[in-house]
């Protein structure tokens, strides 16, 4: 679980709530005041301990017997997961939202590992969860990528490249939605090797309450076709 805030800490409550037993949880941040309005497994008890601590510490109460190693580091390059993660894991989640280049950092040592990845992320207006990219069948986050920025128009890639930081605002509602939909997916997936968003991504338009499913890319890379 890279990111341990208001999507990775409620996708952890439910993997561990559903039996999931095993968990490595990866962040570089302290529990502050500012996060109680969106991330529900903290309290005012943890203010100033490491994320990777407090979560650890709820996940235990919920699931006895979990293993749970915490690991505070902030990842910007593969070689970090390299030197913070097995690489047996049976999938990894990216929940934070920095750098912006996370997710291709994750697919890069995935790919490597063989390791399946699922994202989730809220923006202005929008919950988006998925894909849940799975090598061993080919799925590829690089050319899910393509294929979904091709889709826009020059507009909207325009405003997505200038558009790297973060919304400087968050709502609970909001992030609790797409953490349990992902939760779901990650769940379904775990037990039967495919699930909604395997290879595609689910957006959902928080005024109109409309998900939209994108298509599912292939993979064209030379090392996979």
């Amino acid at each position: 679980m890279i990111g341990l805030g208001g999507i990775g800490g409620i996708v952890a409550q439910h993997l561990a709530a559903a039996g999931v037993g095993r968990f490595w949880l990866v962040d570089d941040d302290r529990v502050a005041l500012h996060n109680l309005n969106r991330q529900f497994t903290y309290a005012r008890s943890d203010l100033g301990r490491p994320k990777t601590v407090a979560l650890a510490a709820y996940l235990g109460g919920i699931r006895e017997g979990a293993e749970i190693v915490g690991v505070r580091r902030r990842i910007a390059a593969a070689g970090d997961l390299a030197a913070s993660l097995p690489g047996d894991l049976d999938l990894v989640v990216v929940a934070a939202d920095t750098p912006p280049e996370l997710p291709a950092v994750v697919a890069e040592w995935a790919a490597g590992t063989g390791t399946p990845t699922a994202i989730g992320a809220v923006a202005v207006g929008v919950g988006l969860w998925g894909p849940v990219v799975d090598p061993a069948r080919g799925g590829c986050w690089t050319c899910f990528e393509r294929a979904r920025r091709a889709g826009l128009s020059a507009r909207d890639r325009e405003f997505e490249d200038r558009s790297t930081e973060p919304a400087p605002f968050s709502f609970g509602p909001a992030n609790t939605v797409v953490a349990a939909m992902l939760a779901h997916d990650i769940v379904e997936f775990l037990c039967s090797g495919t699930c909604p968003t395997l290879g595609r991504r689910a957006a959902l338009d928080f005024t109109r309450q409309q998900i939209t499913h994108s298509e599912e890319s292939t993979c064209t890379c030379p090392t996979t076709s």
